[in-house]
């Protein structure tokens, strides 16, 4: 979303510094964005294939949001504020009142938000045009929405943004920020609301899809207390659909103290001994943000 005129990139490796780099971009003059409804995740591959082809080095943002997600949103995110609601209306083909699609459509579509940055604005609204012609041309998509002008443009991130937090208003929720093979993104998603089978979770999904990084939040509508034998039961069913796919439980949030004890489901015994050795080196009385990153056994299996 909005960017910073200084980016600092950082490799910490156990807790020691190892680079830092920082970078000053000018800030893009030209900037354009579009949300768009898919109808299966089969068009979002299409749709991603046609943008790196139509908007090439452009590109700046390509965001996934499922249909669950977009309903809770609408649901709690908005806060009255009316050019959202009308949009997001739109989107998901709602009336003022009912919660079901009006329409034909596949049940559950996906929306993407496409953002180009640049510094020519004729070029790059000349990509966007032949990008979406492209897609319209082509039935890859169902409906999309253009930003007209800067103020629609933040109407469309606003969207995105309010995902985590609509999620967190509507009831307990429980976070996986975990890496999945591009090809396989939605997969997961469905093979955990299929293998939990329960009518009172609903699976939310979005992220990053052009890198493969979902953020797959579990929520409980109107529970708001966390049940840990609940929490256990999912975290073994997402981390296992993730690891069956190759995928990574860590994407760009990291391991934490929540998953640090399943390093050993990602790494192998050789590397584990490695960093606990690069540990010791540096931090021999285990004074250093302990506990943090390597835990004092790491014997989780899933």
């Amino acid at each position: 979303m909005p960017h910073s005129q200084i980016i600092i990139f950082i490799c910490v490796e156990l807790n020691t510094v190892t680079k830092v780099a920082v970078a000053c971009p000018a800030l893009p003059t030209s900037r354009n964005a579009t949300l768009l409804v898919c109808n299966s995740y089969k068009d979002v591959l299409d749709v991603l294939q046609t943008a790196k082809e139509k908007l090439g080095e452009i590109i700046s943002a390509f965001e996934l949001i499922d249909y669950n997600t977009l309903q809770l949103v609408e649901k709690h995110g908005v806060d009255g504020n009316d050019s959202c609601s009308r949009l997001l209306r739109d989107m998901l083909q709602l009336d003022h009142t009912s919660t079901q699609l009006q329409s034909e459509l596949a049940p559950w579509p996906l929306f993407l938000l496409v953002e180009t940055q640049g510094s020519n604005a004729e070029h790059d609204a000349s990509k966007m045009d032949s990008f979406l012609t492209r897609l319209y041309n082509s039935d890859t998509i169902n409906n999309g929405f253009l930003a007209q002008d800067s103020k629609q443009l933040m109407e469309m991130w606003n969207i995105r943004e309010l995902c985590n937090p609509s999620t967190a208003r509507a009831g307990c929720v429980y976070k996986f920020d975990v890496s999945i093979p591009i090809d396989e993104y939605m997969d997961v998603a469905r093979e955990v609301e299929t293998e939990l089978n329960q009518s009172d979770l609903v699976v939310c999904t979005w992220g990053h899809v052009a890198d493969g990084n979902a953020h797959i939040n579990i929520v409980t509508p109107g529970v708001y207390e966390k049940d840990p034998a609940l929490a256990k039961h999912i975290e073994t069913t997402v981390f296992g659909s993730v690891l069956k796919r190759k995928g990574s439980i860590s994407a760009e949030h990291g391991l934490g103290q929540s998953k640090n004890e399943c390093l050993n489901q990602i790494k192998e015994e050789s590397v584990l001994d490695m960093m606990r050795q690069v540990k010791r080196l540096f931090d021999p009385h285990g004074i250093m943000n302990p506990g943090k990153y390597l835990p004092n056994d790491c014997h989780c299996r899933l």
